[in-house]
């Protein structure tokens, strides 16, 4: 047998689940989960190659989105800055190359570092028609309350777009940094990606009653996104580390456990973030 795409990823026969067995459990976690009442939108994609070695084009973005009915994703580097390239120039452009290739599909972030050019970096992307931007405290580090950071975020701000954060996995802690940050930036609005995974109890004591942060489910805990109001929620799928069927079978569990209505569904799988990049409905 040869190998096959699934999962989002190639996996070649052999072991305990070989591509064809793993192609079966797709099947079902697909068509085991409910229809969405309306778009669906994924907040959380990178395109590139990152140190790490995951990789993703946006072709094979496109054809996963297609096989798990998500209509539009949001899309910004992975941790590629390039030799030299500190700001992430060359992978912001091909970001919003394949926003123009892919009209409606494709949602333009740009990723800086804060500490490195980060203003300029900003404003070729603007140009470049960028509508949010990406910041990772762990691939980058820096704290998120760091004066860059929170320089960062105001430009954003200043631009209208929200800001994704990295939130979890190897981020620690974030209540206290996350806090200061909202008071130094007024008027921003902030998605914690993961949902603040590994200090999301905390999180949610500093953001209670906030109206300018949302939470989004890629690589998600259950018992995290179920205690989050399902108006600041915002579906994520973190392609190439996670994948849609998988990240909608989370939302599913999140909705029948925490007994969601349908409007609440479509607001968590892509009318939330719409309503956060100014879409129409």
């Amino acid at each position: 047998m040869s190998a096959r795409r699934v999962f989002g990823e190639w996996a070649a026969p052999g072991g305990a689940l070989d591509a064809a067995r793993l192609a079966e459990l797709e099947r079902l976690l697909v068509e085991g989960c409910p229809p969405t009442p309306g778009p669906v939108v994924d907040v959380h994609a990178h395109l590139g190659r990152d140190a790490d070695g995951h990789a993703l084009a946006a072709a094979d973005l496109v054809a996963d989105m297609e096989s798990h009915g998500v209509d539009r994703a949001v899309c910004f580097p992975a941790n590629e800055p390039g030799d030299g390239d500190v700001a992430f120039a060359a992978s912001n452009a091909a970001v919003a190359d394949a926003a123009r290739e892919l009209p409606g599909r494709i949602v333009p972030f740009c990723r800086v570092d804060p500490s490195r050019g980060a203003a300029e970096a900003m404003e070729r992307a603007a140009a470049d028609g960028a509508r949010g931007l990406k910041l990772h405290p762990v691939g980058q580090r820096f704290s998120p309350d760091s004066r860059e950071c929170v320089a960062c975020v105001r430009d954003a701000t200043r631009r209208g777009w929200p800001v994704l954060f990295h939130a979890g996995y190897g981020a620690r802690a974030l209540a206290a940094p996350f806090a200061a940050l909202l008071d130094a930036a007024p008027g921003c609005r902030l998605i914690l990606a993961h949902a603040a995974r590994g200090d999301a109890r905390a999180v949610w004591d500093v953001a209670r009653g906030r109206d300018d942060v949302w939470w989004d489910t890629s690589l998600a805990a259950l018992a995290d996104v179920v205690m989050l109001p399902p108006s600041r929620v915002v579906f994520g799928a973190d392609r190439p580390y996670g994948e849609h069927a998988t990240a909608r079978q989370l939302v599913a569990l999140a909705a029948a456990v925490a007994g969601w209505d349908d409007a609440q569904l479509a607001g968590v799988m892509g009318r939330n973030a719409q309503d956060l990049l100014g879409d129409a409905a």
